[in-house]
């Protein structure tokens, strides 16, 4: 076999001769990258082990009837991961923690920030819906009955539709409550809750 590198080889050698130091400095970059992804990864998965750790223990105290640790956890978090699933989670039991004591533009303030800032529809349906049942609770018909209306899809779930038939009722639109009540009843919905829908609607016609 011939050890004189073939015409082809030997452009090779020569370009690798004339372009070595970027390879080498290609190659650092790209293992850089690798393990700076990987190191972001591992970041990311220790603070939300982290972020659950504080919330479970937080959830432990609010079982117990302790609130402090929810109430500032909820704080904190807002300022630092206002997007993270476990603010809008804490968040949550901030407002039934402030609807409890009847501090409800407190309450209101909590579900606003988690529609504003989490990225789960299910998050936003649960926070517009009780942010709904505080402004019936306050006897603010009017206002509930325009915020749940521009709430995106809002004629296709039961509970945002019950509440319009509530808020009919309450201001003695008998008419528009029977409505929203049969309404309900084209929806899919629990054997209880369509039970409740059944006599409320009964107990108008």
């Amino acid at each position: 076999m011939s050890s004189e590198y073939t015409e082809e080889e030997d452009k090779l050698i020569s370009w690798f001769k004339d372009n070595y130091k970027n390879i080498i400095i290609g190659l650092i970059f790209g293992t850089s990258l690798v393990f700076g992804f990987k190191y972001y990864g591992d970041i990311n998965t220790n603070k939300q082990y982290e972020m659950s750790l504080r919330y479970q223990e937080a959830i432990k105290d609010y079982q117990n009837d302790k609130y402090e640790k929810v109430l500032s956890l909820s704080e904190e978090y807002q300022l630092t991961e206002p997007s993270n699933i476990y603010t809008s989670m804490i968040n949550l039991y901030a407002a039934k923690i402030y609807h409890d004591k009847e501090m409800y533009k407190e309450s209101l303030e909590s579900l606003t920030f988690i529609v504003n800032n989490s990225n789960s529809k299910e998050l936003h349906m649960i926070a517009n819906t009780r942010y709904a049942r505080i402004l019936i609770l306050q006897e603010r018909y009017d206002e509930a009955e325009k915020f749940i209306i521009s709430i995106p899809g809002y004629n296709v779930n039961i509970l945002l539709v019950e509440l319009l038939g509530d808020i009919s009722y309450s201001q003695s639109n008998i008419n528009k409550a029977r409505e929203y009540y049969k309404a309900c009843l084209d929806l899919e919905t629990t054997p209880n809750n369509r039970k409740i829908i059944e006599n409320k609607l009964n107990s108008i016609q």
